[in-house]
């Protein structure tokens, strides 16, 4: 490895070691309690150090989004793919959603359920070729397939909107209450993809 690649590992590395920090500490402290000072003695580096990084806590939030959004969008892309039908592979999907929101529920919380729209803004978010443009469209296509399949006239946006509704109430209930008597995780999910897509079929001309 040559001096060049060595210290852009390095500073990748560095860059990672700020993301996490201030992840743990919006989780823990939230984001008023987010200083770039605070970030700076978490990692045991100089204020400054982080500034040649981030602009600011707000850039910090941002970047924080991404790269759940990048994380998710590669699991969900890469699920059912080879499944038989268009109802499958949408099934596939959600059970994707869900999965990586369970398995990384820190970069699920600060993504989905804390309240960010102060720092960062959903049209940043959602710019065209970004990562949460990617998975809305990846996911509105396979809606769509579904929909043709069936002969159900109601509009992807909607549908896929109510999907993820669905998908995002089960992972954060999951997350936020988890000393609740659910029942056993699996069947509690399967039941939950059932219920929507099997009324989602069932609507062929409303």
């Amino acid at each position: 490895m040559g001096i060049v690649e060595r210290k852009e590992r390095q500073k990748e590395s560095l860059r990672q070691e700020i993301l996490d920090a201030s992840r743990d500490i919006l989780l823990a402290r939230g984001y008023a309690q987010l200083s770039m000072r605070g970030i700076a003695k978490r990692i045991e580096y100089s204020p400054t150090t982080i500034y040649l990084y981030f602009k600011n806590k707000d850039e910090i939030l941002y970047h924080l989004c991404v790269e759940a959004l990048e994380r998710q969008f590669e699991v969900i892309r890469g699920a059912g793919g080879d499944e038989p039908s268009p109802l499958l592979r949408l099934r596939a999907a959600l059970r994707a959603y869900i999965d990586f929101g369970l398995s990384e529920p820190d970069r699920y919380q600060i993504t989905y359920m804390a309240d960010i729209s102060r720092y960062v803004s959903m049209a940043s978010i959602l710019e065209q070729g970004s990562f949460a443009n990617k998975l809305r469209e990846f996911m509105g296509h396979r809606v769509n397939d579904v929909l043709i399949e069936s002969g159900c006239a109601r509009d992807v946006e909607s549908v896929f909107q109510v999907l993820w509704a669905h998908c995002h109430g089960i992972v954060s209930l999951l997350i936020g209450r988890p000393d609740f008597p659910w029942v056993e995780r699996d069947k509690l999910i399967e039941t939950s993809l059932d219920i929507s897509l099997n009324g989602l079929v069932r609507q062929r001309t409303a």
